[in-house]
């Protein structure tokens, strides 16, 4: 763990030298936000910001505190790495019910304060929480719907959605931090909430944290009753998929381009490890099969910091980059200016850049942090109630890791 830490901080300061030519500009941050230390809300103190806390698990797996016995928590990796988009109610089966901000009022009042003070600790204690959290939201919705099927622990006699591939990353710490927030509402008012709605309002908690909107969540959904292993990895964008193919997926599902390109946003928090990446900056060949240094849609500075960051990648593949290296811990506009100036960390962020259909929204955003606030809050909006279950569809679960009855195999 300390060596990832040291990592990432030696990674950061590489980096921040690499870019330090295109940091002119009255939209770019001074030296130390570049070295992922802003000033501002929301952005952790230096060394949360770049060695991530102690005890944070961020490279390999561990069996997160308070998981409960029998919970599998997968490796923790790309921790936030949300690869898109926003989603409709139509796709999943419909309108959601009768979902409302005022859900619980009556049930459980105290139930978003609760939530909010166990995800808060949490982000203050592992800054890593609220990407890890925001991509396990996102796992969850884009997959049979906001339900948190994602949560399911798997058996020895039933699979999960956490044994998909795409899902062996997905960080521990945001699932501990939903168990933890579980457990503390089940003492309170016990069978009243559910883990979807858990999920969903955690999210958007540690949005606000770290500086980004506060967007309506209807509450109200029910816990689902089955949980594939194999639909992720058919449903989900995966880093390497071209922005053509991540877009038919979301407009499969009834999301506008402008949706994807909004959601995509939350690349402003959060790290990838350098094997995403690493086709980019090493052994690089263009369209034609002529090689060069690296990919030269990059930033050669930025090209070069992530090389020598990166060089022990293939010994230790817990070695991670910021995917927003001016400001990794504030949730801000930069992840679209970086993309301007050629410090996309994964293809899909250049590939933004250069699709025509992606391209103006890029630019509109990175110029007007407003309007990408606002555009993200209505699409994290859908995106919190695409496929949810109500009434008989679901249940309340006892335990997020589990369903209260055994999975319906019906």
């Amino acid at each position: 763990m300390r060596r990832l830490s040291l990592l990432l901080l030696a990674a950061a300061a590489l980096l921040a030298a690499a870019v330090a030519v295109v940091r002119a500009g009255p939209e770019m941050p001074q030296a130390a936000s570049v070295a992922g230390m802003g000033a501002g809300p929301g952005v952790p103190q230096a060394a949360a910001a770049a060695g991530m806390g102690a005890g944070t698990q961020v490279p390999k797996a561990a069996a997160a505190a308070g998981m409960g016995a029998g919970t599998q928590v997968p490796q923790a990796a790309a921790a936030g790495v949300l690869a898109g988009p926003g989603v409709p109610q139509a796709a999943a089966g419909g309108p959601p019910g009768k979902l409302s901000p005022d859900f619980y009022s009556q049930t459980c009042p105290r139930a978003e304060r609760i939530i909010a003070e166990v995800v808060q600790s949490k982000q203050m204690a592992n800054p890593t929480t609220a990407a890890g959290m925001l991509r396990v939201f996102f796992h969850d919705c884009f997959v049979t719907g906001c339900d948190a099927s994602v949560l399911i622990a798997p058996t020895r006699f039933a699979k999960s959605e956490k044994d998909a591939e795409i899902n062996h990353s997905l960080p521990g710490d945001a699932f501990d931090a939903v168990v933890r927030s579980k457990l503390a509402l089940e003492l309170e008012c016990p069978g009243v909430v559910s883990c979807a709605d858990v999920l969903a309002l955690a999210s958007r908690v540690l949005v606000t944290m770290t500086g980004g909107p506060r967007y309506p969540v209807p509450l109200g959904r029910k816990d689902s009753l089955s949980s594939s292993p194999t639909a992720p990895d058919v449903e989900l964008p995966h880093s390497n998929f071209t922005v053509g193919r991540i877009l038919e997926l979301f407009l499969a599902k009834g999301f506008t381009v402008q949706e994807m390109v909004a959601l995509s946003g939350a690349h402003t928090l959060g790290f990838s490890h350098c094997q995403e990446f690493a086709s980019r900056i090493y052994n690089y060949r263009d369209k034609t099969g002529k090689p060069a240094p690296f990919d030269p849609t990059m930033n050669p500075g930025y090209a070069k910091g992530l090389q020598a960051a990166c060089k022990e990648y293939l010994k230790d593949p817990t070695i991670a980059a910021f995917n927003d290296v001016m400001t990794p811990g504030k949730f801000d506009n930069m992840y679209y200016v970086n993309i301007e100036r050629g410090l996309g960390l994964l293809s899909t962020d250049e590939d933004m850049w250069s699709d025509l259909r992606t391209r103006p929204l890029v630019e509109r955003y990175a110029a007007n942090n407003t309007a990408f606030f606002d555009d993200f809050s209505r699409a994290m909006e859908k995106l919190s109630m695409y496929g949810v279950k109500t009434g008989a569809d679901g249940e309340i679960r006892r335990r997020c890791d589990a369903y209260n009855d055994g999975p319906n195999t019906v």
